[in-house]
């Protein structure tokens, strides 16, 4: 049985599937009602860049970009990394846990 997933956001779409000879197939049937633009294998979607591994059979999915913006969006452009998210000496309690189910149920 062969299949096509077709993911659709906007005005950016990909399409994958089981058989090239389908998804070709399926492409020539969505031109006639709708242009499209056939940009080939997937590179960027949605900002997220996608790599692809053929002989590995792997696909890395990558947010760099969106990352770096939101770097210089506030400004931490020179902040220094840290290997430990928090400050590992900060006292932490009991008392400082949710105790609401609906804070539980978010955290």
């Amino acid at each position: 049985m062969d299949i096509i997933v077709l993911a659709i956001h906007v005005n950016d779409c990909m399409i994958t599937g089981s058989s090239v000879k389908l998804i070709g197939e399926f492409k020539i049937q969505m031109n006639k009602t709708y242009k499209l633009s056939d940009l080939g294998a997937i590179h960027w979607l949605l900002g997220i860049k996608v790599t692809r591994d053929l002989p590995n059979h792997t696909i890395s999915l990558l947010q760099h970009a969106y990352i770096n913006s939101i770097i210089i969006c506030y400004n931490f452009t020179d902040l220094k990394p840290s290997a430990v998210p928090m400050d590992p000496s900060a006292p932490l309690s009991k008392s400082q846990s949710p105790t609401k189910l609906a804070d539980i149920a978010r955290m």
